[in-house]
């Protein structure tokens, strides 16, 4: 199953209907209708049981060692989106065992308070952690939980010579069997030096990405070079970082308190910058012609060329570039102040149908047609100008605009648990296409009509088992420059959030409820959220609460249960997301599981809600082409889920075998019948030899097992090998086979079938 953007979400959004006012299905209400209590029961018995608490809203124990077992996690639904793509973030920069504040070290997985407070206090008493194993050694933590962590963590001793100097350099490269250009490659590489000086960059060859777009008044239109190899470096930065002080230059992500006013980061508990040189790789086969028919008779992509498929590019989510500076310990005779200033000048990318016109469209909320999104024909090198054109379709325009945008953030800490804060912020675009007057649409994470911004307050308060957090923000726009000031949409609204996390005995428990006006539309705020959208803002016409309970019940039961409910005020149906995850430590080769979760858009009674989709081909993932996986099943509905498990590990660890089997009841508004999904999952991991590692994947899935040719069926197979040569090189290559047994008209003309597809992944470590 392709990987999806979130912009997918918005995307798929404005092509999708609903369907409102048909009966749940009998047999779908008697199955699930106990699933909030069975929620509510497991999470006040998992109270009263002594246990080993866990941190943030990770799904699972995260024990991994490299990148591509974070995608299996992903892919086989154990984690979520969210879940993903912080541990992701997480591993790629690394978190500093000696720099990391209490914010940062709470959002490595299976962590609780109680061991970042313990770390803290050992790192002060100590002086310099040398290296993770002194944790374990100290009683710290325990070696399972350091052992986790690894490949999140770093310690960098502050004593080391000032010449001292480490880094890496890595090079990927991908191929399948109907690629007729140069591969897609990336180049990253990242220095740190003189202590505290870290230099990095990221470089990409990509073949399936226009020229910059420019305007054809003759056409009105815009006009943009075919797709062809070109050279992209859009990561690169400077940054001196200390526990005190701290600057960046070039690319980079911020965020603080709950998220609400300004976050880019993707991590739970931000507090300040981090460095950004992060590229996703691809995860499956994109259309190799993307092309319409335009002013010539007939598509270029018409028959076969429509239906080939190719490696896609590597990708980067657009970032903050520009510099952010931080005082992060200005000391007082009682606590001390925390002073950030950023600013950001990045030229940005852009799915080419978010955008319209404002010469020819008064309102993009206008269903009129000449409030779409102009055409991009195609000019191709040695073509004539007035030769009849095609015109590029589903992609991501480069180089569109220049978001400019300054922030800051003023906060004094009591202690490092307790300290109140304010963040703003405002930006603006200035389009860099001359000719039209172009703008967002109004389904676009950000506001058109001008400029745009957000004003907050945080506070934290912590004592004991205790640590409760609020914020509250106010963002503005002016999007009534174009709706008119009587209008109602438009102008700027107000949010708030209260997160509360007890920590007692070896228990912790989130409570939490929230708060997003209509008008609440910040493209920078990254609360707690639902991943449905209002105009492409998750954080927007949103309010609910939810419990979440994680916890190890005596000492062999690892158990997770969240209940979240919440409503969209403007169209007042209550929604739920809820589930129970268990796995059992039988003994020490043999981990089972059941975990079980309900999805309901629409609780009112005799009500529902499905999205269905209009047949709109939406393979190039739009804005950013950003490569974050998202949920499976790729649209919000009825659903449940049962999950059963078996771990197995052997050999003193040197083997483990996980099969998974998963299936989903759908209440589907596209057929009158209770749709069911299942997807079965074997996962082989082994490392015969210290250096030497082997992992293997096979994954059947059927969406709607009574019909074949409505959805994907599917099976995926991949073999991956890894060697590392004297603890500096090693070399990764994978192998995937993946076979397209579903009878769909799409599947049937697809090409290839079945897809082989090779990667090679190298890397130096100095």
């Amino acid at each position: 199953m392709p990987l999806l953007t979130p912009t997918d979400i918005s995307v798929r959004a404005t092509r999708c209907r609903c369907a409102t006012g048909r009966p749940s299905l009998a047999r779908w209400a008697r199955l699930w209708k106990l699933a909030p209590s069975l929620a509510f029961f497991v999470l006040v018995l998992a109270l009263l049981v002594p246990a080993e608490a866990l941190a943030i809203e990770y799904e699972v124990f995260i024990d991994v060692d490299t990148e591509e077992e974070l995608y299996d996690l992903y892919i086989t639904d154990q984690i979520s989106e969210d879940t993903f793509n912080t541990l992701v973030e997480l591993r790629r920069r690394g978190i500093d065992l000696n720099e990391a504040g209490r914010e940062q070290l709470y959002s490595l997985p299976n962590l609780n308070y109680d061991d970042v407070d313990a770390i803290l206090a050992y790192r002060e008493e100590a002086g310099v952690i040398h290296a993770p194993g002194d944790l374990a050694a100290a009683g710290v933590i325990s070696r399972e939980k350091l052992a986790s962590l690894l490949t999140f963590i770093q310690a960098h001793d502050k004593r080391q010579k000032l010449t001292a100097t480490h880094g890496w350099v890595r090079y990927q490269t991908a191929w399948s069997q109907e690629d007729r250009t140069i591969p897609p490659m990336t180049l990253q590489a990242r220095i740190t030096t003189l202590r505290q000086l870290t230099i990095g960059a990221a470089g990409l060859v990509t073949r399936q990405r226009p020229g910059s777009p420019v305007w054809d008044p003759s056409r009105e239109a815009m006009v943009a070079p075919e797709m062809t190899p070109r050279v992209n470096v859009p990561k690169y930065f400077v940054q001196w970082d200390t526990d005190r002080f701290g600057v960046i230059a070039g690319s980079y992500r911020i965020g603080f308190g709950q998220r609400l006013t300004f976050d880019s980061t993707n991590r739970y508990t931000p507090n300040g910058f981090y460095l950004d040189d992060a590229v996703y790789r691809p995860t499956d086969l994109g259309v190799r012609c993307r092309e319409s028919a335009g002013e010539q008779p007939s598509s270029p992509c018409s028959g076969a060329a429509g239906s080939t498929y190719g490696t896609k590019d590597f990708r980067w989510r657009d970032s903050q570039r520009g510099v952010a500076i931080g005082a992060k310990h200005v000391s007082l005779p009682v606590g001390w102040l925390q002073l950030y200033g950023f600013g950001s000048w990045q030229t940005k990318q852009i799915y080419q149908y978010e955008i319209f016109d404002n010469n020819v469209c008064d309102d993009p909320r206008s269903s009129d047609e000449v409030c779409s999104a102009p055409d991009v024909f195609v000019s191709r090198e040695g073509q004539s100008q007035l030769a009849p054109a095609s015109t590029h379709k589903f992609q991501t325009l480069p180089n569109m605009y220049d978001e400019f945008l300054a922030g800051g953030n003023f906060s004094w800490f009591y202690d490092r648990r307790t300290h109140v804060g304010v963040t703003g912020y405002g930006a603006t675009a200035l389009w860099r296409v001359e000719g039209p007057d172009l703008d967002f649409q109004e389904w676009s994470s950000t506001p058109f009509g001008g400029s745009w911004g957000a004003i907050g307050a945080d506070m934290a308060w912590g004592r004991g088992w205790s640590d409760l957090g609020v914020e509250v923000a106010r963002s503005f726009d002016s999007m009534k420059v174009v709706t008119g000031p009587d209008s109602d949409y438009g102008g700027g609204g107000y949010a708030g959030i209260i997160r509360q996390t007890s920590t007692w005995g070896s228990n912790e428990l989130e409570l939490s409820a929230r708060y997003y006006d209509k008008a609440y539309a910040n493209p920078y705020a990254g609360p707690i959220a639902q991943a449905d959208e209002f105009d492409g803002n998750r954080a927007r016409d949103e309010a609910g609460g939810r419990i979440r309970y994680g916890g190890r019940v005596a000492d062999r039961l690892d158990l997770r249960a969240l209940t979240d409910v919440w409503v969209q005020p403007s169209e007042g149906s209550p929604k739920m997301l809820t589930y129970v995850r268990g796995d059992v430590d039988v003994n020490k080769w043999f981990r089972p599981g059941l975990w079980l979760q309900y999805r309901n858009v629409d609780l009112r009674p005799n009500s529902q809600v499905g999205c269905i989709d209009d047949g709109g081909d939406l393979d190039q993932p739009p804005t950013g082409e950003q490569g974050d996986p998202t949920y499976r099943s790729g649209c919000l509905a009825e659903v449940g889920q049962i999950t059963t498990r078996f771990g197995f590990r052997t050999l003193k660890g040197k083997l483990s075998i996980t099969a998974q089997y998963q299936h989903e009841f759908i209440d589907d508004p596209g057929v009158d019948r209770l749709r069911q999904d299942s997807a079965t999952t074997v996962i082989v991991r082994a490392n015969p030899v210290k250096s030497f590692r082997i992992a293997a994947r096979l994954r059947y899935l059927f969406e709607d097992v009574a019909d074949n040719t409505r959805f994907e069926q599917s099976a995926w197979a991949y073999f991956d090998l890894s060697y590392v040569f004297n603890r500096m090189f090693s070399i990764r290559t994978r192998y995937d086979l993946f076979i397209w047994l579903d009878e769909r008209a799409s599947t049937l003309s697809r090409i290839p079938s079945p897809e082989h597809r090779l990667r090679l992944e190298l890397e130096a470590r100095f």
